[in-house]
Formats: C-alpha cells, structure tokens, sequence
C-alpha cells in the first residue's frame, strides 16, 4: 500500500498561505492587546511573509500558459527580506505601527483612557551627507528607546520621519515626553547638525479613529516646521 502523500496543489499551498497570514494577523492583534509588543512584531512579520508568498503563488498561477496544479517558484530571484524592524534606528517598521495604533485605539475606546501618536521629523536632513543621516537616525532611535515605556510603540515612518504611539498618555505628558526626545538629539554632538520637530495628537481630544488620529498628529509637525522647526506642537482642537 502506498502511504506517500499527494503534494499541495497550487490552489492548496496558496489556501495555506492566506491561512497563515490570517492566523498571525490575529495573533498580532491579541499580543498587541495584551501589550506583547515584542511577539505582536514577531507576528506582523510573519503575516507580511505569508502574505507575500501568497502573492508570488497568485501571480504565477495566473501566468500565461501556468499550470493550475504544478506551480514553481524561481529560486533564482527569492522574494525581498522582510523585516518587522528598520536597519538603522532599529525601530519596528511602518506596518506594525499601524496595526498597533487600530490595536490601541479600540483599546483606549474601551478602557476609556487616552492615547498620543507622535510625529517626529529630523530638520536638515536633506543636505546632509548619507552617514550623518544615518548618525542622527540612529540617535533618534536611541532616544526614543530611552524615553519610552515598554507599553509604548515607536516606528521608522519615512526617510527623516519616525512616530510614537503613547499609551494612556495625554496630550501634556505626550508634550513632555517629546520635548526630552527633542533635547537628546539636538543637545548631542552626534545631532549638532540637525534640529527635530514633532507634532502630537491625542485620543479622544483630537480624532476618535485611528486614520484621522494619525493625520492629525502629521498636520501638527507640519505646523511645527512651518512654525520655524526645532520645536513640538499640538494638534489644535476643531
């Protein structure tokens, strides 16, 4: 008797993906409500990789002239390295961020307790050399991990950019604790050559969804850099 297993089919491996990704989605939701940041990262992770391998199964099964039950994937050009954390400030990356703020935000809806997003943006940085970028980001990232709470999430958000998401903070202790990270990168030597500005928004004050909160924490750095930069601003209250 034959006791060997029929391989997966194309339609069955890419089914097993979307399963994984759906699976650690929502470990990553339930280890973010528990304040599992760390295995909440982990998960986000592993949930990008499912569904990026998800999408190369899709793509090559709608190939021209593909085989529905006998898909193959080129070795020779392996998917890009994906990471959960940036290489230079060693902060998680953008996609965890965001599933963390909707974790928080229903959270703090919840529990009835307020939430800070912060924006933080290095001034100068477009004329400076590639190495003192990468100098200043990595201080940044430092003073970040100092100055925040195991509860609190920070993030790589753009070239120049990252954000904090403060929990049970409002929006003074938010102003507060931005100001100590402004004064770490542009006391220090390493950070002489650039200045950091920061917006804040907070939950309810200032938005009661995740996107709108967001946005309003941008349009706050925005009016901290129009304002003259090297400075923290607060959302305004429509």
């Amino acid at each position: 008797m034959n006791s060997r297993r029929r391989p997966l089919t194309a339609s069955g491996r890419l089914a097993l993906s979307l399963l994984c990704a759906v699976a650690a989605m929502l470990a990553a939701g339930f280890a973010f409500l528990a304040d599992a940041v760390a295995l909440g990262s982990t998960a986000c992770g592993t949930a990008a990789i499912s569904l990026a391998l998800a999408a190369v199964q899709w793509r090559t099964m709608r190939a021209p002239g593909a085989d529905g039950d006998e898909v193959t994937i080129d070795l020779r050009n392996p998917l890009p390295r994906l990471s959960t954390n940036d290489p230079v400030t060693g902060l998680v990356d953008k996609t965890c961020f965001r599933v963390s703020l909707s974790q928080r935000v229903a959270s703090a809806r919840r529990h009835l307790q307020p939430l800070s997003p912060v924006v933080f943006e290095l001034d100068g940085f477009e004329r400076a050399r590639p190495e003192r970028r990468d100098q200043a980001l990595r201080l940044l990232g430092s003073a970040l991990r100092r100055t925040l709470r195991e509860c609190d999430t920070a993030c790589r958000y753009g070239d120049a950019a990252v954000a904090a998401l403060l929990e049970d903070t409002p929006e003074s202790g938010a102003a507060a604790a931005a100001e100590r990270v402004r004064k770490a990168v542009t006391m220090s030597p390493t950070g002489r050559s650039f200045t950091l500005s920061a917006g804040i928004a907070c939950y309810p004050s200032h938005a009661l969804d995740a996107h709108d909160l967001l946005r309003r924490s941008v349009q706050a750095l925005a009016a901290a850099r129009a304002a003259g930069r090297d400075r923290v601003e607060i959302a305004g209250v429509d």
